[in-house]
């Protein structure tokens, strides 16, 4: 199972900022868990994650945990450089709260097997609690 980044919001504050440091050509999941963050009985309904380098972090497969507390998105760290993405989730009732990654994506080595996604990923991805 691969490595997943996780991320704690907390209620207490404002600066909610997880700094990951990568290599090229890694897929990992990134948990911002918010239940520290969030009321007891509230419950995150939808998540839209952003990236501001969608070809430095190229995401996919975002998602609303089961018990909606948590949200996560699949990304590939692709070219190097900074990327970063942030989740923004709106409650059940209707309040947004949000958490960012600060990527750093490092260039070296390069190993002559490494393949990278030649186009942009998105620069917003959605997903809504089942």
């Amino acid at each position: 199972m691969a490595r997943t980044f996780r991320g704690y919001a907390s209620a207490y504050s404002a600066h909610q900022t997880q700094p990951i440091r990568v290599r090229r050509s890694q897929i990992r999941t990134l948990v911002a868990d918010f239940n520290g963050a969030i009321d007891v009985g509230r419950t995150i309904t939808s998540v839209a994650w952003e990236c501001i380098h969608p070809e430095v972090t190229h995401m996919s497969v975002a998602a609303v945990s089961a018990d909606q507390r948590s949200v996560s998105v699949k990304v590939q760290f692709n070219f190097s450089g900074f990327g970063d993405i942030k989740a923004t989730v709106t409650l059940d009732d209707g309040t947004q709260t949000n958490y960012e990654f600060t990527v750093d994506v490092t260039n070296s080595p390069l190993y002559p097997s490494t393949s990278y996604v030649t186009s942009n990923g998105p620069f917003i991805l959605t997903a809504s609690a089942a």
